[in-house]
């Protein structure tokens, strides 16, 4: 019996039996290369003034001390420590602004935005009664802010 060699296909036959479009390499030119750090560059410049203002005003303490209060109340019986929840709330939060706002991909948007609305939730359960309404609305606010970074663009 004999067998029949195939040759592999190219790339445009591939693009052409797949419906895909061929391999488009990446334009690392200097003046990409320049223009990609200046953007991060301006988004990291821009985030830290935000946050110098925002920790000199008392914003940043507006929203963060809720939700410590909230991880402390809510943490007990689990084997990670509320000082580590905090941490890592921390950490997810700048992961999802970085990976949204550079990257612009849909899973990094989408966590930023399911990130915003369980900080919200949670100054909302961690603020006293007498300041919950202003506390709530100045995290949507900040939060509303720094999503336009996070989520301009298509993507």
């Amino acid at each position: 019996m004999a067998t029949h060699v195939t040759e592999p296909l190219d790339q445009e036959e591939r693009a052409c039996r797949w419906g895909v479009e061929p391999h488009v390499p990446i334009d690392l030119s200097p003046t990409r290369i320049f223009l990609f750090l200046l953007k991060v560059g301006l988004v990291y410049g821009a985030a830290c003034w935000a946050w110098e203002y925002a920790r000199r005003s008392g914003l940043a303490e507006t929203v963060h001390q809720p939700v410590v209060a909230y991880l402390r109340s809510n943490s007990t019986g689990l084997p990670m420590a509320a000082g580590d929840l905090v941490d890592w709330w921390m950490g997810l939060g700048a992961g999802a602004f970085l990976t949204s706002a550079l990257l612009r991909s849909w899973p990094a948007r989408l966590l930023w935005c399911c990130w915003g609305v369980w900080s919200i939730a949670m100054v909302s359960a961690g603020t006293p009664q007498d300041a919950r309404s202003v506390a709530v609305g100045v995290a949507t606010l900040a939060w509303a802010a720094v999503s336009v970074i996070a989520l301009r663009g298509r993507g």
